[in-house]
């Protein structure tokens, strides 16, 4: 069968499953992709952008990207809407190009929490148990978010891992029951989902893991990481509430927080500078440490400020165990100390003294 009329079988079966309203959407969003990418084109890419639906032009667009939004709320403004869209489009319609796949969309109503409704997805052209979904959307907030280049590319990984499993054509196991964390997976379930998880943990070095066990090993921390074990039955909770496409997605998504230390970020955010005091330690470094592209000022890079001797003072947190989280040190945000709302000249002058 010719790969085109592949997609279209595949986009046959999914439309069965599918609202009026996606149905609707989807056929929109297709009929109107060539001339929406070439308004795109002509409004917001510089004249001598690779406009060839490349892997690579996708390392090219993303300082156009980057120079366009300062942070993620600008993705969401209206003045940005059309870029946004076209971009949406130009990420899916590379993908399409590198790998079997073809466009997909849910709209279900009363799920507006589920983030994968309502938003354009890049499904692989696989068997039922090993489709994949892959939201560009997803990955454009990620780069504007880290701002670390090769960021757009990452998204054929899931996408690539799929069509490998499905090649292999009912690869042999032994497997013959789900571990007791699990209990509430089939078989096959299980198999899909930890196939996910381990494509996952591929984008970071770390795939090949036994994970009957109920966990993974994953280097996180900071200044320098240091492996450690997270529980992945909350992430099995989380793959069971949604729909099995987007679990590859959804895995990505989880074991990159883990990996960037979001969740110790977003605790050090909600709670007061009383119940981490004990917590923090001063680091000093040369220059200002820098998780990602964005100047010192942002509000998810590590707090830091000059010292006269022009050393820089940082913190490093301490933060206990979270839900399937181990402890882990991780850097102090600046988004912390301003919800701390303590002086900084106060928080310099507690640090030094700990020096």
């Amino acid at each position: 069968m010719h790969e085109d009329d592949r997609a279209e079988a595949y986009m046959a079966e999914d439309r069965k499953n599918m609202t009026e309203s996606a149905c609707v959407f989807l056929d929109s969003w297709l009929a109107g992709m060539e001339g929406a990418l070439e308004q795109w084109r002509r409004s917001y890419l510089p004249a001598d952008f690779p406009f060839d639906f490349t892997l690579d032009s996708l390392d090219v667009l993303e300082p156009v990207v980057l120079a366009r939004y300062p942070d993620q709320a600008a993705i969401g403004i209206e003045d940005n809407a059309e870029f946004t869209t076209g971009t949406v489009r130009y990420i899916g319609e590379v993908l399409l190009r590198v790998v079997p796949a073809r466009w997909g969309y849910q709209d279900r109503a009363g799920d507006d929490l589920n983030p994968f409704n309502r938003t354009p997805v890049i499904r692989s052209n696989t068997p039922a148990k090993f489709t994949t979904g892959v939201i560009p959307e997803f990955y454009l907030r990620q780069l504007v978010r880290d701002r670390v280049r090769g960021t757009l590319q990452k998204s054929v990984t899931p996408l690539r891992a799929a069509c490998r499993e499905a090649e292999r054509a009912d690869p042999p196991t032994t497997r013959d029951a789900v571990p007791d964390w699990c209990e509430f997976f089939t078989l096959d379930e299980y198999n899909r989902f930890t196939a996910a998880v381990d494509s996952a943990l591929g984008a970071f070095g770390a795939d090949g893991q036994d994970l009957d066990a109920g966990y993974f090993s994953l280097a996180a921390g900071d200044p320098d990481p240091d492996m450690h074990d997270f529980e992945i039955d909350g992430l099995a909770d989380q793959c069971r509430a949604s729909d099995i496409e987007d679990w590859s997605t959804l895995c990505f998504s989880v074991i990159d927080d883990y990996v960037t230390g979001q969740p110790q970020r977003d605790w050090l955010n909600k709670v007061p500078f009383t119940q981490v005091e004990d917590l923090l330690e001063p680091w000093l470094a040369d220059e200002p440490e820098l998780l990602f592209e964005p100047g010192p000022d942002d509000s998810e890079q590590p707090f830091s400020i000059r010292l006269e001797d022009g050393r820089y003072l940082h913190f490093l947190a301490t933060v206990p165990e979270l839900e399937g989280i181990p402890e882990i040190t991780t850097f102090v945000p600046n988004s912390a100390v301003r919800a701390w709302n303590i002086p900084v000249e106060k928080l310099v002058q507690w640090g030094t003294q700990r020096l």
